[in-house]
């Protein structure tokens, strides 16, 4: 199921390989790479008729397949890699590059490739072979027979039960389907895999007021097996007692729905076309009332069919709703033993609200016959198989969702599960990574990778409902923007069983996993467990199994302060994240990897001038160990830095970066934050990264420097006409200066949407440049970024989100018709606070007070706005000696 990302990443290799500047490859060199390019397009567009196919076919034989078609890709990949590996090395200068060649010719290497005159002819032949192979198969695909098995554990019980969780839900289903006069009504209950969709349908189908209210109830459980002729002669058999025949079901309903009120529901829809033929049943309808209600795992199915405001996302369970069905499972009428109470906690809280698996964990404690608080306690720490067998009991049930995604969702979903437990992926990290694996092919597009990433993220999440999108904003025209996401731990299990399968990274925790299940042929290592590379044994099993094959290792284990040897046997490494590593000097050994293009460390040495050796580098992300600075003694990024002409992202925390006097220019990148400069040097460096959309740059101010100069900064930055997100800030800043700007050196860029400032030490005066940005949209002062008590100056007629933290502001009171879509107001640590004005025109509004001055939330309970403004407002407090958090809601009509 890999085969897919395999082909894309084929093609990207042999296209930059044909196209990059640092590359003269030798005749025939082009021509033999470029026949097995151009067999690659037509794979891609037959490896996407699989998304065509129904979903009540089984997969197995395409499958099988799939991966033998990934592992020709591969062995051919690998053997053209190793091949450019070999030769970049053996041509690269030995001596170090020094700053007078900065800004100089790109380092070229001849590359021949008439070696691979050898494997071309093969595997073109194979790749056809396989091709017609999996056409037929795909044309030919059998009913699945395992979807009984699937579907039995997951579809309705039959009887009557106790529901638990859910009772917000339950009664506003039940309003929904009362409350409606329409004739034909359609309502939905989305969600994941064993979220309870089920069990909420078959709460509000047995419900006595709705018995009461439908003259009939129909359920039908659809799943993937089912034609809608299927579905007709349930329905029928269920409402008039026929059982035979192939009449149309519209007709009957025509001919005797007269006064009839009907409930039915289709449980667990993976076909629209299901939908869309029952609602040209219900057409020419008008003398009775259909109401239906659909269960579906993919929002897809039903959105072209059912209006948004019908569907309901199904959420988890709360942890207090989750122990109590876990209880009742397991213990039924009889409470929780107090003795097992905390580890019951726990066991609720590992299942992370997902009834299914609470079911299914429950059924093996009660299975188990054992309640010894430490067989519990062991449960509850994940020290035995419980979670484990369980995670694969209810893989049955989630597994399906993955196998039926479409092509293109299936790496990107994949390899979220790399990521560690209870860890939020930041959208700019999986989007570097996922970048740098090579996955995507979008030479053919218009759109950016940034904007593909959001959509399958969107699918991901809100379509498909397979991740969580843990934190999102929205902006002006209401589209999505990720700021995290995650799986949920089920989640999790099954990809990283899939992924380990198919060899396309393997997560390992302890030493025991590696003499087992074996790492041969994995093109990922993932770390659990940091100190893994300091065993002896695990390094000799790599080293013989995987290190050749290899193009990522990452370390996301726990952080290990102390450094742990990486090796250079890893020719092919492409990524390499060791943040969670200290390393004290950066290791000479990866100057070696000259393959890579994403490269994360934590280290507080130098970076070697030899860097640019990294000509490959698309991420480059220094960390250090401490942010501590020796007095008069700057830490340097060195200036060979401007050669490698790649990268994209550059986030070096705490080193300066100087510009080059030369006319060298960074014009892939779109990134660069974290880097110290000084006043006189923005300038030069914002010329030297003509198309930057994220800056983010840190100054050092010292009594002597010209405070004019710092606003003559915004002037160097409005230059930058791609910018979309600045963050500036002033290490040590002085706040208690008077000094006086000049206002027409206040600058900044149009395109600006985010704007993050820290320790400026301005005069609120200076916001009416800021409010009158056309797209800013996010604006986060701190440390006392303005100084004053008060502000009122307006307009930010796009702004979405406000923070204000560490200032001496006293009243914040925005001119009329300021801050029209503001939706959410943060105050922070502003303890002379006392007055706040509230103009929002958004409808709905949060307001945040955290350590500010207690009279600015009795100012907030005052407000009275002019429009219909519904407020969630959260005040809390440290220096209590019992801190404490106030929240209200509070509904203004405008008319009180």
């Amino acid at each position: 199921m890999t085969a897919y990302g395999a082909v894309n990443s084929l093609r990207n290799t042999i296209d930059y390989i044909l196209h990059s500047s640092h590359f003269s490859l030798v005749d025939p060199s082009p021509n033999i790479i470029q026949v097995a390019y151009e067999e690659l397009n037509p794979l891609q567009e037959i490896l996407e008729r699989l998304d065509s196919t129904s979903k009540s076919r089984s997969r197995k034989k395409v499958n099988a397949l799939d991966e033998r078609i990934k592992e020709l890709i591969w062995e051919f990949e690998d053997i053209l890699e190793s091949l450019v590996y070999q030769q970049i090395l053996s041509q690269f200068p030995a001596d170090q590059v020094d700053e007078d060649d900065v800004g100089g010719e790109k380092i070229r290497f001849t590359i021949d490739l008439q070696f691979l005159q050898h494997h071309i002819p093969s595997f073109i032949e194979r790749l056809e072979e396989m091709e017609e192979e999996y056409i037929y198969e795909v044309d030919n695909m059998p009913e699945d027979e395992d979807d009984d098995e699937v579907e039995s554990i997951s579809t309705r019980s039959g009887t009557k039960s106790k529901m638990i969780g859910l009772s917000d839900q339950f009664q506003h289903l039940k309003w929904s389907l009362t409350a409606t006069s329409k004739q034909c009504f359609f309502a939905a209950l989305v969600g994941t895999a064993g979220v309870g969709k089920t069990a909420l349908a078959e709460a509000v189908f047995e419900d006595p007021e709705i018995i009461s209210h439908f003259e009939h109830r129909i359920w039908v459980t659809v799943g993937r097996k089912s034609q809608f002729d299927d579905v007709s002669r349930d329905i029928l058999a269920q409402m008039y007692g026929i059982t035979q025949g192939d009449d149309e079901l519209g007709a009957y309903l025509k001919e005797r729905s007269e006064g009839m009120k009907c409930l039915i529901v289709l449980d667990d829809v993976w076909e629209e076309q299901i939908l869309d033929s029952l609602k040209r049943c219900f057409r020419n309808i008008d003398n009775g009332s259909f109401h239906i209600l659909v269960t579906t795992r993919d929002r897809n199915v039903i959105l072209a069919m059912i209006n948004p405001f019908s569907i309901m996302l199904v959420r988890f369970l709360k942890e207090d709703e989750g122990k109590e069905l876990l209880c009742e499972k397991v213990f039924g009428e009889k409470s929780c033993p107090f003795q097992l109470d905390k580890a019951a906690n726990k066991i609720v809280k590992n299942c992370e609200g997902l009834p299914l698996m609470i079911v299914t964990v429950a059924s093996i404690l009660s299975k188990a016959h054992n309640i010894d608080p430490k067989y519990w306690e062991d449960v509850a720490e994940l020290r035995n198989s419980v979670f484990t067998d369980a995670y694969n009991e209810i893989s049955k049930v989630l597994f399906p969702s993955y196998d039926y995604l479409i092509q293109y969702l299936k790496m990107p979903f994949l390899y979220m599960g790399v990521f560690p437990p209870d860890y939020d992926i930041p959208f700019s990290k999986f989007m570097n990574m996922l970048d740098t694996e090579g996955w995507f092919h979008s030479i053919e597009t218009e759109q950016s990778l940034e904007e593909s990433i959001s959509e399958y993220l969107e699918e991901l999440c809100n379509l498909r409902n397979l991740a969580l999108s843990n934190s999102r904003t929205w902006n002006i025209s209401y589209a999505i923007a990720f700021k995290t996401c995650r799986l949920h731990s089920s989640w999790r299990h099954v990809c990283r069983g899939e992924a380990r399968k198919n060899k396309f990274y393997h997560v390992i925790k302890k030493l025991v996993q590696v003499l087992e299940d074996g790492v041969k042929g994995q093109r990922c290592l993932c770390l659990e467990n940091n100190l893994l590379f300091s065993i002896k044994d695990f390094c000799n099993s790599v080293r013989l199994n995987c290190a050749s094959s290899a193009r990522s290792l990452l370390f996301f284990g726990p952080y290990h302060q102390y450094p742990i040897p990486i090796g250079d046997d890893f020719k092919l490494l492409g990524k390499l994240d060791a943040l969670n590593l200290r390393l004290y000097t950066f290791p000479a050994e990866i100057l070696t990897l000259v393959l890579l293009k994403y490269l994360a460390l934590t280290c507080n040495g130098e970076l070697p001038t030899t860097i640019s050796k990294l000509f490959n580098l698309r991420v480059l992300i220094i960390h250090p160990h401490n942010n501590i600075s020796i007095c008069g003694s700057p830490s340097y990024v060195p200036v060979q830095i401007w050669d490698m002409r790649e990268l994209e992202h550059i986030e070096i925390l705490g080193k300066s970066l100087v510009a080059p006097c030369h006319s060298v220019s960074l014009e892939k990148l779109s990134t660069l934050v974290g880097v110290n400069a000084d006043i006189c040097n923005i300038l030069e460096l914002s010329k030297k990264v003509p198309f930057v959309r994220k800056l983010g740059v840190q100054i050092e101010l010292t009594p002597y420097d010209d405070h004019n100069d710092l606003l003559s900064c915004f002037g160097c930055v409005s230059t930058l006409k791609s910018l979309e997100i600045l963050k500036y800030s002033i290490i040590n800043p002085v706040v208690n200066y008077d000094y006086v700007f000049r206002s027409s050196l206040m600058m900044l860029p149009h395109a600006l949407q985010k704007l993050h400032l820290s320790g400026m030490g301005l005069s609120w005066k200076y916001m009416s440049v800021i409010g009158s940005l056309p797209n800013l949209e996010v604006l986060k002062l701190r440390a006392y970024a303005f100084r004053g008590s008060k502000w009122e100056e307006g307009s930010f007629l796009r702004l979405l989100f406000l923070l204000i933290e560490d200032s001496d502001l006293v009243q914040w009171k925005p001119t009329s018709g300021s801050f029209p879509y503001l939706v959410r107001l943060s105050m922070k640590h502003c303890y002379k606070l006392e007055e706040i004005h509230w103009s929002s025109r958004s409808g709905r509004g949060t307001i945040e007070l955290v350590n500010c001055n207690p009279i600015a939330l009795t100012c907030v309970r005052q407000l009275q706005p002019t429009q219909p403004t519904l407020f969630d407002v959260t005040a809390s407090s440290s220096f209590d000696e019992k801190p404490t958090t106030i929240k209200f809601t509070r509904y203004w009509s405008g008319f009180e």
